[in-house]
């Protein structure tokens, strides 16, 4: 989801992201993170394994599976045993399909994609509980506090719009990278740079300031919680405004309605489509107005209406 070449999913997995709303796919360009991805990843791993789940539930029937099936391998496999090896013996070709995807998941185990047996790992425990340990976080984020901090935040944020995340996740290192110019990376910490330019690159993949100020602020380091506010206002108040700065326009489709022989006909057919609600734009003087293309059916009946009375 954030582009990372470190790891791949199958096909079907990159499609569901799409499906879900969680990542964007244009032609002939990469799939890039959306707003609801972004947020996505700022879920807890109970939260996200149960969203992406029932995502994959719900398309289960188009992709040719049997819906019962797979929601009695899951239940049973929420209620297995943790460490207990497993026989893919008597599986159907759904299931098997269905196993491998639990693979990428992180929810089964199998030292070979071809094993004939699984692990089921500690998430898939936990699944029926909907809750999470510390024991169940995902084993690839090791977060790296210097000496003496004790605890699970990381990030840094100084006045100068820099960036030091304490932390040799590349799952973290890539979301900081979502909205800053990586600057330097050393084994346990990575330099970057809150600038215009990322900012708005990363309110154009859907991204807000919100959420960036969100993820900063919760995965603070204990030497900035110990300040308040918890991240410099100079930060925050300048990752606003370049999100407003970024939104000064907008744009909205229309239809143009122009060429009025007078401006009473002009007037008629605005007051129409003000009483529609479907008005974007007018211009009085040059007997020019713009509909949305929801209202534009009604507003064009009514004007066909009205010159044959005429």
């Amino acid at each position: 989801m954030v582009g990372s070449p470190c790891a791949a999913v199958s096909q079907d997995l990159a499609q569901l992201l799409v499906q879900a709303g969680l990542m964007k796919s244009e032609a002939g360009e990469a799939p890039y993170i959306t707003s609801a991805g972004f947020q996505f990843l700022l879920l807890d791993t109970a939260s996200q394994l149960w969203y992406f789940t029932l995502q994959y539930l719900k398309t289960a029937q188009s992709r040719g599976m049997e819906l019962v099936e797979i929601l009695s391998f899951l239940f049973q496999l929420s209620f297995s045993t943790l460490g207990r090896v497993y026989s893919v013996e008597g599986m159907s070709e759904s299931l098997l399909t269905f196993l491998q995807h639990l693979r990428e998941f992180g929810l089964v185990f199998q030292r070979k994609r071809k094993s004939r047996r699984y692990y089921p790992t500690r998430l898939a425990i936990t699944l029926a509980a909907g809750v999470t340990t510390s024991s169940s976080s995902s084993s690839s984020s090791t977060l790296a506090s210097p000496p003496g901090t004790g605890d699970t935040g990381f990030i840094v944020v100084e006045t100068n719009y820099r960036i030091y995340a304490y932390t040799g996740s590349e799952l973290q290192i890539a979301l900081v990278a979502l909205f800053s110019e990586m600057l330097y990376r050393f084994p346990n910490v990575v330099v970057a740079q809150v600038t215009r330019e990322s900012v708005q690159q990363a309110i154009a993949n859907g991204i807000t300031a919100q959420q960036i100020i969100h993820f900063l602020r919760t995965r603070a380091h204990p030497v900035m919680l110990k300040q308040t506010p918890v991240l410099p206002p100079t930060i925050t108040d300048q990752i606003r405004l370049w999100e407003l700065e970024r939104d000064r326009l907008r744009f909205s489709e229309g239809v143009l309605y122009n060429q009025f022989l007078s401006q009473v006909d002009f007037e008629v057919l605005r007051d129409r489509a003000q009483g529609l609600g479907c008005l974007v734009w007018q211009d009085v003087a040059h007997r020019v107005m713009v509909v949305s293309p929801q209202g534009h059916s009604e507003v064009k009946r009514f004007w066909k209406r009205q010159k044959s009375s005429t």
